[in-house]
């Protein structure tokens, strides 16, 4: 101990004047612990903030992609009247069809099933919202409902999907059903 400093030797700081000053370095090795964890907890909240925004972002990404394979596939239809000829006719009666034209409605199938079958998987994941699978549930039951596309998907389409999905839309077939008229 020196002169009227009551600190140890090296617990002390002069000052301006030479008077030496008590340093409780546990105190300060506190604080500067609190401000540390201040800064974990600030990069957190800015991490928790980055993340909320790439997950909508993400959600907006999926909703247009996906609404841009649908509008892709109508285009197609609009774009080619026989195409259209055949999509209308198969999805009611694939009898009406040309074994040429049931190769190409199988295809188109084949193609529209796989784009339902991604959408139900990120609606599983939660990647897109409730609303969003409504509408890609509308399309569904759209095809569901025509007989053609029924004896497709017995003879083939469920064959070619998972077996959650295969699962939802024989799901949706017996929802279908179940109403009258």
């Amino acid at each position: 101990m020196t002169g009227d400093n009551p600190a140890p030797m090296g617990y002390s700081w002069p000052t301006k004047n030479n008077r030496m000053i008590a340093v409780n370095w546990d105190a300060i090795g506190a604080i500067a612990e609190l401000v540390g964890a201040l800064g974990v907890i600030a990069s957190v909240l800015y991490l928790a903030g980055q993340v909320r925004a790439s997950t909508r972002a993400s959600a907006v990404e999926a909703k247009l992609e996906s609404t841009g394979l649908l509008n892709n596939f109508i285009d197609k239809l609009i774009d080619n009247p026989d195409l259209n000829d055949i999509f209308m006719r198969g999805i009611i009666d694939l009898d009406s069809l040309t074994k040429e034209e049931y190769l190409r409605f199988s295809n188109m199938s084949l193609k529209a099933f796989w784009f339902f079958s991604a959408a139900h998987f990120q609606f599983k994941q939660g990647t897109i919202s409730d609303d969003d699978f409504y509408e890609h549930q509308a399309v569904i039951r759209y095809w569901l409902r025509g007989q053609g596309c029924r004896v497709w998907w017995e003879k083939f389409g469920r064959l070619s999907v998972s077996p959650s999905f295969r699962e939802f839309i024989e799901g949706e077939i017996r929802e279908l059903d179940a109403v009258p008229g």
